[in-house]
């Protein structure tokens, strides 16, 4: 009698691997937008005197600052905010690049406000006006950074943090400074610009403004 040989038959079996859910990412709240292209109604009017202007030029907002060292131009957003992350685009025109470019939030009047900055010769400095008296929050001693572009032409990405009495300041996506101060809890925001040295002048554009809830 004869004997059959089994066959052995191979059975391929596909496994679909259980898919790994994607991250959820929160979407933040944008409070306000403005890529700064043009004048829109919430602004102060563009303006002309014998310390500068403001005016929009070639898509953005510029700001150009004639009477240094003392003051500087800026360009007021008319609403009211409290904690939010501020994001803004800066690019520097003409002039002398020991200056200020920032951003004023938690502003009260013109004498009551803080003062965040970076400069085209890659400094930076976190300030505060009170009853007009100007004070250093992170000392005498102004730092520099090598993640602020410098020169004439060169862009910078600026945000601003405030967070109740929590305020940080970056540049290019990097983190700069957070500091804690209790004085202003809420007010209006501006842009500005402010030429250091005397007998010179600065003009810097503006960009792509967001701000966001944080």
């Amino acid at each position: 009698m004869a004997t059959s040989t089994p066959q052995i038959v191979y059975v391929t079996v596909t496994v679909n691997p259980t898919p790994t859910p994607s991250p959820t990412i929160a979407q933040k709240t944008v409070l306000f937008s403005d890529d700064l292209s043009r004048w829109r109604s919430g602004w102060d009017s563009e303006t002309e005197d014998s310390s500068g202007k403001t005016f929009y030029s070639g898509g953005s907002l510029h700001i150009l600052d004639e009477k240094p060292p003392t003051g500087a131009n800026y360009h007021r957003l008319n609403k009211n905010f409290n904690d939010f992350i501020l994001d803004v685009d800066t690019k520097m025109i003409a002039g002398t690049d020991n200056n200020y470019q920032g951003v004023v939030f938690r502003m009260q009047d013109t004498d009551n406000y803080y003062f965040f900055v970076v400069s085209a010769d890659g400094y930076y400095d976190m300030l505060k006006w009170e009853s007009n008296n100007r004070i250093d929050l992170i000392g005498s001693k102004v730092p520099r950074s090598s993640y602020i572009n410098t020169g004439i032409g060169a862009t910078n990405h600026i945000r601003v943090e405030a967070n109740k009495n929590t305020l940080s300041l970056s540049v290019n996506d990097h983190l700069l400074r957070t500091i804690t101060d209790n004085t202003y809890r809420e007010g209006t925001v501006s842009l500005a610009a402010n030429s250091l040295t005397s007998g010179t002048f600065t003009e810097v554009a503006f960009n792509n403004l967001v701000i966001t809830q944080i």
